[in-house]
């Protein structure tokens, strides 16, 4: 028969696999509503397995309070997550001199060889639009690409289906 801590300590190592799960999604630049949707259900996951381990604690007769911290944190940074988006900001962050990088080399005619890596992301597609906007596609497609474009918030003339404004002038956009 497995410890008492051996139980706790699975509940604990599930939520924290939850919320990795909430944070990998976002960073690698899932979109933003597939962000929210897997939010959702890890929350609710997170909740049913803080449900299970307060309930095993009270069942083994144990104090309730501290297996609290556990559930409540999954919780907290999966909502985090959710609402801002912040695993992604910085997954662009560290590959934003790549990223400013291509845009010149784009903004001066130069070709660029594709797939090539920027950061954690592989840029499967490199243009400038017919706006003249820099546009790296992580998952380029003749029905609607997914990838970084550089551009004002304002002027986003793509077919959105997915939108996730950055800083830099860059944005995360999955098109219809």
């Amino acid at each position: 028969m497995m410890k008492r801590s051996s139980i706790d300590a699975a509940f604990i190592g599930l939520l924290a696999l939850l919320a990795l799960a909430s944070i990998l999604s976002s960073a690698t630049g899932g979109e933003r509503i597939d962000v929210l949707v897997l939010a959702f259900l890890l929350a609710s996951a997170a909740t049913i397995v803080g449900g299970l381990l307060i309930g095993y604690r009270r069942y083994t007769g144990r104090r309730v309070m501290p297996a609290l911290v556990a559930p409540l944190a999954c919780l907290a940074l999966i909502v985090s997550v959710a609402v801002s988006n912040w695993p992604l900001r910085i997954t662009v962050a560290a590959a934003r001199d790549r990223f400013e990088s291509l845009a010149q080399q784009l903004r001066a005619g130069e070709a660029v060889e594709t797939p090539l890596r920027a950061g954690i992301f592989t840029i499967r597609g490199a243009e400038l639009s017919e706006h003249g906007i820099v546009c790296l596609w992580t998952s380029p497609d003749p029905s609607g690409s997914k990838g970084f474009v550089q551009c004002g918030r304002d002027f986003v003339p793509f077919n959105l289906w997915s939108h996730t404004p950055l800083d830099g002038g860059w944005q995360l956009i999955a098109e219809d």
